[in-house]
């Protein structure tokens, strides 16, 4: 093999391995449980980010695998893991980037504006540390104490997570940190951990920001033009809500991010979010949200009812019940029901009505045959 940077030996290598895509290496690593995003991927081929022995293992390691499966096999000597653990431990490799200890006199500015994890709050995390014999990341934790999150806080999750500790009560710490270090914190957990914790991550930052704040933070992802982070606020709405794999909760003060999107002029994620929460939140929030929206019935309001009627029968089955059965503060609950009601798809009334019949909703099945004769065509 050449002798030249790290980087550029492991680009040849993806070379004589077939030239896999980036979407190939990112499921090859995924494989092995060491998953890279497509972005980190690419900074690690061309140098711009630094590489640690696990990374470099793990792209050898998928190379090799995407190698095999097109019918063209490496030769061992260019896949021989010891040859490359010796590369990546040469100390005239870039390693900068590779967080051992929390870098004292750095990134002065960061340092200044990032809220530093309280010590007070770390001392609580330490415990179970000390008990798992995880010295080296109690140290790590112990230094970082006072310094910017986004230096060790990644590390020690990523630990614990291949560890198969709870990690939880350092991502709490974090999840308060102003929008443009949650990117970078997002990042670096990439970088270094399983998928789910930066997933989990980015749940619990969704959970915990200040309203005003959501806007910043999906602009930050966005500005920062990475498949990662362009990932990230692809999958905004369904963190929030917990729809799908996002199984961390939904916050009750959905109204408020509504209108923080809307302040920000963020018109296409306000009217995705205002529709799931129609489609997909618990009947319960989702009828608190629209009673919270000051708008009768125009905006808002009336996009997540419409919404709500729209996701089928048995949606709107659970949302007239939960309003016959709960007093919705700002919300008339006939008026709100009228409004369900009328929102059903057209050529559907009577497949609805159907249904509210037979579970025992009479007089609301009889309304919806009367509003379809009411419908001009």
């Amino acid at each position: 093999m050449a002798d030249d940077s790290l980087a550029k030996q492991l680009a040849r290598l993806r070379v004589r391995a077939g030239n896999p895509s980036l979407r190939e290496l990112e499921k090859l690593t995924d494989r092995q449980g060491r998953r890279m995003s497509r972005a980190s991927i690419q900074d690690k081929f061309s140098g711009t980010s630094g590489l640690k022995m696990v990374q470099v293992l793990a792209l050898v390691r998928a190379c090799a695998e995407y190698a095999h499966s097109i019918g063209a096999p490496l030769p061992p000597e260019d896949t021989d893991e010891q040859i490359w653990q010796e590369k990546a431990s040469r100390p005239n490799e870039p390693k900068k980037r590779h967080v051992v200890e929390p870098p004292r006199g750095t990134d002065r500015k960061a340092s200044q504006t990032q809220k530093p994890g309280d010590p007070s709050d770390l001392e609580a995390l330490i415990p179970p540390l000390i008990n798992a014999g995880m010295d080296d990341i109690l140290n790590l934790v112990r230094q970082g104490a006072g310094q910017p999150l986004k230096n060790w806080l990644p590390s020690v999750v990523a630990a614990l997570g291949y560890a198969h500790m709870d990690y939880q009560g350092f991502l709490n710490i974090a999840a308060h940190a102003p929008p443009g270090q949650i990117v970078e914190i997002l990042e670096s957990i990439a970088d270094d951990g399983p998928e789910n914790i930066g997933n989990r991550y980015f749940q619990t930052c969704l959970l915990a920001q200040h309203p005003s704040e959501i806007p910043k933070l999906l602009v930050a992802l966005r500005r920062a033009e990475g498949e990662l982070t362009f990932w990230y606020a692809h999958n905004f709405v369904d963190a929030i809500l917990g729809k799908g794999d996002w199984l961390g909760g939904t916050r009750p003060d959905l109204a408020d991010v509504l209108r923080a999107l809307r302040a920000a002029t963020l018109k296409d994620d306000a009217d995705k979010l205002a529709e799931n929460i129609g489609l997909h939140a618990w009947p319960r929030i989702t009828l608190a949200t629209a009673g919270a929206i000051p708008e009768a019935f125009i905006g808002d309001r009336e996009l997540i009812l419409h919404s709500g009627s729209q996701g089928g029968p048995h949606r709107l089955l659970k949302l007239i019940d939960c309003l016959k059965k709960e007093q919705i503060q700002g919300l008339e609950s006939h008026r709100a029901l009228e409004y369900l009601l009328t929102a059903v798809p057209t050529g559907k009334h009577a497949d609805y009505s159907r249904i509210l019949y037979d579970a025992g909703m009479k007089s609301e099945a009889r309304r919806l045959l009367e509003l379809e004769k009411e419908i001009p065509f």
